[in-house]
Parts: structure tokens; sequence; C-alpha cells
């Protein structure tokens, strides 16, 4: 039993940075959506650095220089910039959609 558990926690471990690190930069951050600032406004989150839970990433319209766009699962399912989103900045983290 100990030998499974050795084996789980480092995939929990992931798991939980993963998620832990991404939040928004901003008050007012859209997710869309689509990766487009032309897609349509799904919702709004309200607050500044609000944990945002990704889902995976691709290559959208670039905003700002950054074509890095994020599929979030929570605090509302969408589509949100990585301009707005402070992470760890390695979205190799999370898979591509």
């Amino acid at each position: 039993m100990a030998r499974r558990f050795l084996r789980v926690v480092p995939a929990l471990l992931l798991v939980v940075l993963v998620a832990g690190c991404a939040r928004t930069s901003i008050p007012g951050v859209a997710v869309r959506s689509g990766p487009t600032t032309g897609s349509s406004l799904v919702a709004k989150i309200p607050e500044s650095n609000t944990p945002v839970r990704v889902r995976c990433w691709s290559r959208g319209e670039a905003v700002q220089g950054d074509p890095v766009w994020y599929r979030i699962a929570s605090p509302q399912e969408g589509w949100v910039t990585n301009y707005y989103i402070r992470s760890n900045g390695d979205h190799a983290n999370a898979p591509s959609c």
C-alpha cells in the first residue's frame, strides 16, 4: 500500500501545482468562447488575483504580442488570454488543446 501511495503523490502534487500557479493579474479579465478577442464574451472575472483552473492551452489571437490562450474550467468555463494571467510562465505543464 505504501508503494502505491508514493506513486500517486507526485501526480497529485503536479495537479495541485499546475492548478495553483495561474491567477488573474487584473480585475475584469474577459472569459471568451474561443481563443480570440472577437469570440463572444462568456463572463468577466471581477477580481484580480483570482485562481483559474487551466484545462489546456492553445495558440490564438496575439494579445500584446502573446499568442497563448488558456481554456479554463473555473471560475467560469471558457478561454482567457495568457497576457492577463500570472503563472509560472510554463504552459507546457498543461496539455495543448
